[in-house]
């Protein structure tokens, strides 16, 4: 049995060592997440270890620079949560939004992806005639929970699922009529899994007239070392703009 003297000192040890991170502003450590669903070639998990695209970028921007990380693979939603809150100090691979800059740091871009609509060819064997995002309004437009689709500035998006795969089988019930993705991540379920998504029954278009859509890491702002942590990243991230093509 603990007795009250042990359960005090256990408290004082860990206000002590929470308080010691809280304060810590030199940039020794970094505790990240990532997307581990659909986020392929960027970020996915195999035997419980993380790969892709990002993972090789952190090896190189902070481990290279004497920084250390640890990375949690989980549900984008709780990525976001835990960076907010503080219980991750980076999350990767994320869009910009407005509303996203009051509890975030963002990075510099680093690369960007295709915007995609997908649309069942048994509801509308004719195709659709889609000219820029805004015809799409006139559609029952739906995304994945916890995803960012203000690039696409359209007001009727309705978060249908986790996965590609949740809200494609609810494209083909009739549920929805339009999905939102972008062709490098379908393309990275098909590389990386063996997954082929669209099928005889799907179409995937590009969305016309519309740029790529710029990603980014978000630095979260409970961690102390923020400023140092931002400025470690965006000096290689620049580096890797020029590979890319920018909107």
């Amino acid at each position: 049995m603990l007795r009250f003297t042990d359960i005090i000192i256990a408290c004082v040890i860990t206000f002590v060592s929470f308080a010691s991170y809280a304060h810590n502003t030199e940039l020794t450590h970094v505790r990240v997440c990532g997307d581990a669903i659909d986020w392929s070639p960027y970020t996915y998990v195999v035997n419980d270890a993380a790969y892709g695209s990002d993972v090789v970028i952190l090896d190189k921007a902070l481990v290279q620079n004497g920084v250390s990380y640890d990375i949690t693979m989980t549900s984008w939603s709780r990525c976001l949560r835990g960076t907010k809150s503080g219980e991750f100090d980076l999350a990767l691979s994320a869009s910009f939004s407005d509303t996203r800059t009051k509890d975030f740091l963002y990075t510099e871009w680093y690369y960007s992806i295709t915007p995609y609509y997908i649309y069942s060819s048994t509801r509308f064997p004719q195709g659709l005639e889609i000219t820029s995002v805004q015809d799409l309004s006139a559609y029952k437009v739906c995304g994945n929970h916890g995803y960012n689709y203000a690039d696409f500035e359209l007001n009727n998006i309705v978060r249908e699922g986790n996965s590609v795969k949740d809200v494609l089988t609810k494209l083909r019930q009739g549920e929805c009529e339009v999905y939102l993705n972008w062709l490098e991540i379908i393309d990275g379920l098909k590389s990386v899994w063996g997954i082929e998504y669209i099928t005889d029954d799907l179409v995937a278009k590009a969305i016309p007239n519309m740029p790529p859509h710029k990603f980014y890491m978000l630095i979260s702002k409970q961690f102390p070392a923020q400023t140092k942590l931002k400025q470690v990243l965006d000096n290689y991230l620049i580096s890797l703009q020029g590979n890319q093509t920018a909107p």
